[in-house]
């Protein structure tokens, strides 16, 4: 994990101070708590050694007068301390095994090197800008007078510059246009949710449980991604932010893009809100005559503020580092290591075919097999399920002393009325935030009538939430929905295709979402082995005709092939939405959450992999699926096994040698076109280089200011010696 992410956690728990100070199984607390907790354990204060630093002595002036005059902060509380130990510290302890002296001493560190970090950001930001500590403080002592008919807000600025001094280095020196604002309401928007979320759980304990079962079926795994915001969204309306702390003392039409809790009402929030108020009181954290009504006017609320904006200004500065690794990468740096990859990877390959084998679980999106071997791939596998029923009649004929083609013709007469049901009912439900489902006008099969499709969100409003991979969502319930009184009672599956009927259905949706005339999904007639056309006979009856008691080819086993037809699937260009192997990747993969019982094959990278030489798979799926993978991209086939009917497509193929080709003209053109290997793969290097570059200056700049960090051991050994308690 990178030095950013684990402060960025350091400034998120402290918020949680309020609600979690006297939380079970911390009876640690001294009894004057209170003058206890305002203690100052340590003090960081960088300008000294700023001052022998040759890249910033010049500004160990300007840093010393910010800290006089800017409110920058160089003192770490004890509290702020305690709140990390709890939030943090006690999981070590008590999940890790970790004494509290060796928890503590972490701790501080963290704390410690936060601190250092949020004054060097502000030494970086003065020598990128060319400013001075007296710009600073100007914008800042105008910034506050824009406050002065408001007394409230104006007199905690003026308590609280750093509060400010962090706004105008964070929004590039005081601007105001969207883009130098938006850094700005990210943080306020974190703190605020971080608040919301903090009450939110102190809700739970008093929002009566509903006393009825909520109306939908078994839980059923869903895309990776769902629901999940993005990293950067920030909700905005007319240039501000548009999102609130609720308090209950307010109401959730002004807390903007907040969305309250199922059976939250005023009562049930003012509840947790006066818990959260009680536990700031109880250590002194509230200020006499301050206006508790509103938490955004709260002395801690901006003690909270200063240390989000403090560690915002971090977070910026990292991406800062990171983008002055990317501008000295080029083109030839990406070849470079492109052909440094490709050729460690041929040599163990061409030496151990186990290893690609091995190497297949691990490829991903910043993973790449750039040299590969022939007829190795992926496959998704579409599992339509024997009935418990069927199951029982199978295993009775199995018991009766069949020989083996006798149990496989029986398994063959029950295998024919297996019926494929639609899964997703588990996606229906009568509260709001486990429904998945909402109603649409254009989707496969439309008739006029109402087609329930799934994940709204992510599909469909891509600025705010992760978009889902591999996924094309047009795909409505095959079942009945019903509603009473405008909420959802049941879902009811369609038990009418059997597996005839779901190959017409399953190719059907593969042309539609393609949507190409010269690219369709159709059934194979003959097949082409070895040069040979050999049409193998699923109505045999006598699979082992040695009498040996093992089947002379699980190829009679097929019952139905086909290929997408005209498939183009060039390796470098298959991520790409807009290429037609990602579209028929997406359809397939959309019907495998649809009906798949095989939950294995969910949410993987490109599905099984499977090798040529032999796989732990069943013997019929493992026939099948080497074949689709021998005969390419887009290659199906039906196949039994005694766990149902097997639908296996051909996710990807390795045709054998270099699997992209990579060079410069190709790279250039490609680069920045989402999905390419081109991209990824600069994508990926980009992240790496620019994350191990930005992590060895926060470490070099740890390192070089450390010795202006002071500890006061004596005032948190109470701590330290809690192993002795």
């Amino acid at each position: 994990m990178s030095k950013k992410h684990t402060l960025k956690k350091v400034a998120a728990l402290i918020l949680a101070l309020g609600m979690t100070i006297g939380a079970a199984g911390c009876n640690f607390l001294v009894t004057d708590s209170m003058k206890d907790l305002e203690q100052v354990v340590a003090t960081v204060d960088i300008s000294d050694t700023l001052g022998s630093d040759d890249d910033y002595k010049e500004y160990k002036d300007d840093i010393e007068k910010l800290i006089e005059k800017g409110g920058l902060s160089t003192d770490i509380p004890k509290r702020d301390l305690v709140a990390y130990f709890l939030n943090v510290g006690y999981t070590y302890v008590q999940s890790y095994g970790y004494t509290y002296e060796d928890t503590f001493n972490m701790l501080m560190d963290g704390l410690t090197e936060n601190k250092i970090l949020t004054q060097y950001a502000v030494a970086y930001f003065l020598k990128k800008g060319g400013k001075t500590a007296d710009d600073c403080l100007s914008w800042v002592t105008a910034e506050q007078e824009k406050y002065k008919n408001e007394s409230t807000v104006y007199n905690l600025l003026k308590a609280h510059p750093e509060v400010l001094t962090m706004q105008y280095f964070l929004t590039g020196y005081g601007g105001n246009t969207a883009e130098d604002m938006k850094p700005y309401w990210e943080a306020l928007y974190n703190l605020k949710k971080s608040l919301n979320s903090s009450l939110d759980s102190a809700e739970t304990s008093y929002i009566k449980t509903s006393e009825h079962t909520h109306s939908h079926d078994e839980t059923r795994t869903t895309p990776t991604n769902v629901n999940t915001e993005k990293e950067d969204y920030v909700p905005m309306k007319d240039g501000k932010l548009d999102y609130d702390v609720y308090t209950g003392r307010n109401a959730t039409a002004d807390c903007g893009a907040y969305e309250k809790q199922d059976g939250s009402t005023a009562t049930t929030r003012k509840k947790a809100y006066n818990s959260f108020l009680s536990n700031l009181q109880s250590y002194g954290l509230i200020q006499d005559g301050e206006n508790v009504a509103n938490v955004t006017e709260l002395d801690y609320y901006y003690i909270e503020l200063s240390s989000t904006l403090g560690q915002a200004l971090v977070n910026k500065c990292y991406e800062e580092m990171k983008d002055d690794a990317i501008a000295l990468m080029t083109t030839q740096d990406v070849l470079r290591k492109y052909n440094e990859i490709f050729g460690a990877q041929k040599e163990i390959y061409d030496e151990d075919y186990t290893a690609f084998d091995t190497a297949l679980d691990s490829l991903s999106d910043t993973s790449f097999a750039l040299y590969g071997l022939q007829d190795f791939g992926f496959v998704y596998n579409i599992l339509l399920p024997f009935s418990a029923e069927q199951e029982e009649a199978y295993n009775a004929a199995k018991n009766k002393g069949l020989t083996t083609s006798g149990q496989y013709n029986a398994r063959k007469a029950i295998l024919e009325d297996i019926v494929a049901e639609d899964l997703r009912g588990a996606w229906f439900c009568e509260e709001e935030d486990e429904n998945y489902s909402y109603e649409a006008t254009e989707y496969y099969g439309s008739t006029g009538t109402a087609g329930y499709l799934f994940f709204d969100n992510n599909l469909n409003n891509d600025e705010q939430y992760e978009g889902l991979t591999q996924y094309a969502g047009l795909y409505p319930y095959q079942g009945k929905v019903t509603y009473k009184n405008g909420t959802f009672e049941k879902a009811t599956p369609n038990k009418t295709m059997k597996i005839g009927d779901f190959i017409k259905e399953f190719e059907s949706y593969i042309n539609y979402v393609v949507d190409d005339e010269n690219v369709k999904a159709a059934e194979v007639k003959d097949w082409n082995k070895d040069g040979e056309n050999t049409l193998y006979d699923y109505n045999k009856t006598n699979y082992d005709a040695n009498n040996d008691g093992e089947v002379d080819s699980y190829g009679d086993f097929v019952k139905y092939v086909g290929k997408v037809s005209n498939l183009d699937a060039d390796p470098a260009n298959y991520f790409n939405k807009e290429s037609n192997a990602y579209k028929a990747l997406s359809a397939v993969n959309e019907l495998m959450f649809a009906y798949s019982t095989d939950t294995g094959c969910l949410n993987t990278y490109m599905g099984y992999a499977v090798s040529p030489y032999g796989t732990d798979f069943v013997s019929e799926f493992e026939w099948a699926a080497q074949y689709v993978v021998r005969e390419g991209v887009g290659t199906y086939a039906v196949a039994p096994s005694d766990y149902g009917w097997h639908i296996i497509y051909c996710s990807y193929k390795f045709s054998g040698g270099e699997v992209y080709g990579l060079n410069e003209e190709t790279y250039l053109a490609q680069k920045d076109t989402v999905g390419t290997f081109s991209n990824l793969f600069y994508e990926s290097l980009k992240s790496s280089s620019a994350t191990s570059h930005a992590d060895a200056m926060q470490s070099s700049v740890l390192n070089k200011y450390k010795a202006s960090v002071e500890l006061f051991t004596d005032r948190y050994q109470d701590l330290l010696d809690l192993d002795n308690a």
